[in-house]
């Protein structure tokens, strides 16, 4: 079992992370760096100076968006393998010198997507590398969700949030698995001088159109619409899913419906047993790797 630092827990992490890392068979709790008054029982907490003195082997960063460089600097420095969530960073200044250090510490650096280790995911990427029902023709995506309280942080722009950093980060994530971008469209409504509220990104490669649509102030859609050469598949609730959730994908083809039902699974609980698997394997810390340095390339264009 591994030891694992948490760094800045709020209410995402208590109510979706906390419980799986609690009960997990492959990571240890063995400190928490708090500045939120939230209880973590029989968790030992420290400040700043104290938690970067001990031996995790691993820390989940969960803190506000604008410290995630400072920490992942910092917790690399100390012999740290890191989790962190979205966004990895929000600037692409220091990107190479985090992937250097990671490197020159031979350690991980992971920016939680846990939809990409959902069965639904595993399937799509089958039907889109397998080209079972044949070439993609365009596909639709949406990320969208009604208004916020207003003191929710993702309006605090003095953090370095944002929807752009919140919604469309998934949807990004996705294109960059899957396609090499040539043609790229952004657009996007913000409150002046403070965060994007909502938007969408046009984007075409080797034929194939992608639309994407992100933010709050909207009817709640979180889905996935891929439309192939001989039919189209759809996926309701594909980026964010309850653990007990059952999920099914809409087939048609030849103008007859079908579907696919999936087990409950938690993707959270997925993502950190293969974490705990591959963290070694050098192939996998080279993909990680690529992933982050993809992920904030195409972010800093639409900053």
């Amino acid at each position: 079992m591994k030891t694992i630092g948490i760094i800045g827990p709020g209410k995402h992490f208590s109510k979706k992370i906390y419980p799986v890392l609690r009960k997990s068979n492959f990571f240890k709790i063995s400190g928490i760096l708090r500045k939120r008054n939230l209880d973590f029982k029989n968790v030992k907490k420290f400040n700043e100076r104290q938690f970067f003195l001990n031996k995790f082997d691993f820390v989940y960063i969960a803190s506000p968006n604008k410290s995630h460089e400072k920490y992942i600097i910092k917790s690399l420095n100390s012999g740290f393998n890191v989790i962190c969530e979205k966004p990895f960073v929000t600037s692409k200044k220091n990107i190479n010198k985090i992937i250097n250090l990671s490197i020159k510490k031979d350690k991980l650096i992971f920016e939680a997507f846990m939809y990409f280790y959902h069965p639904v995911f595993k399937y799509i990427e089958t039907l889109i590398k397998k080209k079972r029902y044949g070439k993609i023709i365009y596909l639709i995506s949406n990320f969208r969700y009604p208004s916020l309280d207003k003191n929710n942080n993702r309006y605090k722009k003095n953090e370095g949030n944002g929807f752009l950093l919140d919604a469309a980060s998934y949807l990004i994530s996705f294109d960059n698995y899957f396609f090499k971008k040539k043609k790229f469209f952004f657009n996007s409504q913000k409150i002046k001088d403070k965060v994007d509220l909502r938007g969408n990104f046009f984007i075409n490669s080797s034929g194939i159109n992608r639309y994407y649509f992100w933010g709050e102030g909207q009817n709640y859609s979180n889905n996935l619409e891929i439309f192939f050469k001989n039919g189209s598949v759809y996926i309701d609730k594909f980026f964010s899913k309850k653990k007990d959730e059952k999920i099914t994908a809409k087939i048609i083809l030849k103008n007859k419906t079908s579907y696919k039902f999936f087990k409950k699974s938690n993707h959270f609980e997925i993502m950190f047993s293969q974490i705990t698997k591959n963290y070694k394997n050098k192939n996998f810390l080279e993909k990680c790797r690529k992933q982050i340095k993809n992920q904030i390339d195409f972010l800093s264009r639409s900053f």
